[in-house]
């Protein structure tokens, strides 16, 4: 069977994708019932018993036009009056041809009007009327034109409700899709106008004369015209007629229903195919503001996920597909485009779909809506997105919280930056875009923190709780920054009541939970935060000063400063040369301090190896452990000064240095320099750090990144000496 690209049938915009719907359909359905379709690099390819020539044969000589008629809207053609007169003079063009395609349209038109008749409906129904009228035509117009009404809407327990592919059952805004359609239908079928324009609808050739002045409603925004719709100040509407008969032939496809949800016995809701809530992300300039109904609007907004498909599909196979239109995730149906993104990230779609082309209503040109194509989103696996299902239940209190008038517009754009992180992460995966999300929910944390979760006055929003440490994982880009930020996270409480880092950061407590996960609560006037506006040197500083104090307070005989990672030599010279993002690593330790980190395993560095490391580091350092120094098989218990931060962060190094001196010599080591010939000890010669370039908060900051016990030990023989062996002596 031979294979026609359809140059012309592309996935944007949305009426080119409808229109290769339509054209698969009408050949399945009235030409070879073994047609095949599928997408290829962005073209629709039909595979039938028709080759070019006889395709485009069969369209124009032989395709019998479904009847669309919409009785219940405005311009049907059915009733009287000025507006009514274009559609009424088309529906009588058609009833008047002799031409055979055209008699299930005129047969449909007959037991329209019997039907109005019987109900006694003259001109548009209203309300009541019009509900009645939905049901009847539902129950009484033959099988042939029930995808058509399926498309246009569904009748529900407690009134109806219509799809947003077809605007209000048919009609969008003053204009009436059924009357544009009976219109090309006397043009190009029963009048022949229009011949020529069908090859540049099906093979996108460019020919004179293929376009009208239909207005193509919302399906193509291009083609739509109005001010500044082209490169001159107003665009003309310029659509052409057989893609417009095409799309409005592929709708018919798109067949919504109604289903019960909360089981068998709950009410009765409408399901649109691959059709959700508009999300804001992944649109580039799409606002918050635009996610809700517009007041003037008479139609919800929305947006449609229009499937891609490699395989060759039959026509049943294709309808089985739009009609379960599912995607999931986790265990709840897709709500939103944020949550389509996640379902395609996590298969949680129907198989056979490789990508999804995005398209959004939106409310243009006064009460006009337009489908607004907003990229493209793959339908591949990324292991890490089944982790965003920890945050679902924060995030929606946080989202709900957002949607307050009195939500102030700085906490709106966290949200924004979650969601967005999410959707990118979803499209493109990678550690590096999983990263992004720790470091927007670490934004979103810094910024509650400040007003205690407060988002208004009445609306409070709690802390995110423990997450798992796959997230650590997930996000681990093997950079430094990211390696510091691990380190600083995981710095660990201890028995004495010394709490975790996050302590530190912002006043947070927690308690454990029945399922044994932690939840976070605020914390009234916790004087153990110690983080603010400063930079990040001053305020690791802060937190290292803090942190000693708390356990002098508690009696502790250790430092609370172990961890689960540590920092290699080389990162920390890189640090100590400012060569680091300072702002990245504490974007990321904010966001790495969500991640509940006792259950990891401790995990060493990669890299032991560095380049030549300041001797006050490595003097200094060995004050700072969280554990005994081990020294010649002996373990020295090694006193912090709390003095030392003090100096550093005023910049004295070579004081701090002395101090330290001092304070190694009372544990039984020997530090470099050694003392004289005489005895006398040249700690006074560390006072030249004093003049140097040193920074000493920055000094003070690596303080509190921990390292293994091997770059403890080449710290300990760059600035010590041997102590003897009693074994040997």
């Amino acid at each position: 069977m031979p294979e026609v690209r359809l140059s012309g049938c592309t996935p944007e915009p949305l009426m080119n994708y409808l229109k290769a719907l339509g054209v698969f359909r009408i050949v399945s359905e009235q030409c070879d019932a073994e047609a095949r379709g599928c997408w290829c690099n962005d073209v629709f390819v039909l595979r039938s018993k028709l080759g070019f020539d006889a395709l485009h044969d069969f369209i124009l000589k032989e395709y019998k036009p479904t009847p669309i008629v919409a009785p219940w809207g405005a311009r049907s053609g059915f009733y009287g009056g000025k507006s009514e007169r274009a559609a009424r003079d088309a529906l009588e063009a058609i009833m008047k041809s002799k031409d055979p395609r055209l008699a299930l349209f005129q047969d449909l038109v007959k037991r329209v009007r019997s039907l109005l008749r019987e109900m006694g409906i003259s001109h548009k129904a209203e309300d009541e009327g019009k509900l009645a009228l939905l049901a009847a035509c539902r129950s009484r117009l033959p099988d042939q034109v029930t995808f058509w009404l399926d498309a246009c809407y569904v009748v529900l327990d407690n009134g109806r409700q219509f799809p947003p592919l077809l605007g209000t059952g048919g009609n969008e805004g003053s204009g009436s899709y059924v009357s544009g359609f009976a219109q090309q239908v006397v043009a190009c079928l029963v009048r022949h106008e229009h011949d020529s324009a069908l090859c540049s609808a099906l093979f996108g050739d460019l020919r004179h004369g293929s376009v009208t002045d239909q207005t193509p409603g919302h399906f193509s925004g291009t083609a739509a015209g109005g001010a500044n719709a082209t490169q001159g100040l107003e665009g003309r509407v310029k659509t052409n007629p057989w893609d417009y008969l095409l799309c409005l032939e592929g709708c018919c496809l798109w067949a919504s229903g109604a289903v019960r949800r909360l089981g068998q016995r709950g009410p009765r809701a409408a399901s649109f195919p691959f059709t959700v809530n508009i999300s804001g992300v992944g649109s580039g300039s799409l606002a918050m503001a635009e996610e809700v109904k517009p007041r003037t609007a008479k139609r919800d907004v929305a947006e449609i996920w229009l499937p891609i498909w490699s395989r060759l599909l039959s026509l049943s196979e294709l309808r089985s597909l739009l009609a379960e239109g599912r995607a999931s995730v986790g265990t709840r149906m897709a709500a939103s485009g944020l949550d389509m993104a996640r379902a395609a990230a996590g298969l949680g779609v129907d198989r056979g779909i490789s990508q999804f082309k995005r398209n959004i209503f939106l409310m243009r040109n006064g009460q006009s809506f337009l489908a607004v194509p907003a990229g493209t989103v793959d339908v591949k696996r990324r292991e890490a997105v089944d982790l965003v299902q920890e945050i679902d239940p924060w995030l929606g209190h946080f989202r709900q919280a957002c949607e307050s008038k009195k939500a102030p517009p700085s906490i709106k754009s966290l949200l924004r930056g979650i969601e967005e992180a999410i959707f990118e992460f979803c499209r493109y995966g990678g550690p590096t875009f999983f990263q992004a999300i720790v470091v927007a929910l670490g934004q979103a944390e810094r910024q509650l923190a400040l007003r205690e979760g407060w988002v208004t006055n009445k609306v409070r929003v709690d802390p995110i709780g423990g997450l798992t440490p796959e997230w650590i994982d997930a996000a681990d880009n093997r950079s430094p920054e990211f390696e510091i930020a691990l380190a600083l996270s995981g710095i660990r409480g201890d028995s004495a009541g010394v709490l975790l880092i996050r302590a530190n950061l912002e006043p947070v407590r927690f308690t454990q939970a029945r399922d044994s996960n932690l939840v976070a609560r605020w914390a009234e006037k916790d004087r153990a935060t110690v983080w603010n506006s400063a930079d990040l040197a001053t305020n690791l500083a802060q937190v290292l000063a803090r942190r000693l104090m708390d356990a002098s307070r508690a009696g502790s005989d250790t430092l609370p400063l172990k961890s689960g990672s540590t920092v290699s030599l080389e990162t920390l010279r890189q640090f100590l040369a400012g060569e680091l993002d300072d702002s990245h690593i504490e974007d990321l330790l904010w966001g790495l301090a969500l991640v509940d980190q006792k259950q990891r395993p401790d995990v060493p560095p990669a890299n032991e190896s560095s380049g030549p490391l300041p001797r006050a580091y490595a003097l200094l350092k060995l004050l700072f452990l969280p554990e005994p120094l081990k020294a010649s098989n002996q373990e020295i218990c090694i006193k912090p000064e709390p003095r030392v931060v003090v100096l550093l962060k005023a910049g004295r190094v070579g004081e701090a240095c002395q101090i330290a001196m001092r304070r190694l010599r009372a544990s039984g080591l020997a530090p470099l320099p050694h003392p004289t010939s005489r005895g006398i000890t040249r700690d006074k010669d560390w006072d030249e750090l004093n003049d140097a370039k040193i920074d000493g908060r920055r000094l003070a900051a690596a303080l509190l990144m921990p390292i293994s016990e091997a770059s403890i030990t080449k710290l300990q023989r760059l600035v010590t000496r041997d102590l003897p062996n009693e074994d040997s002596e």
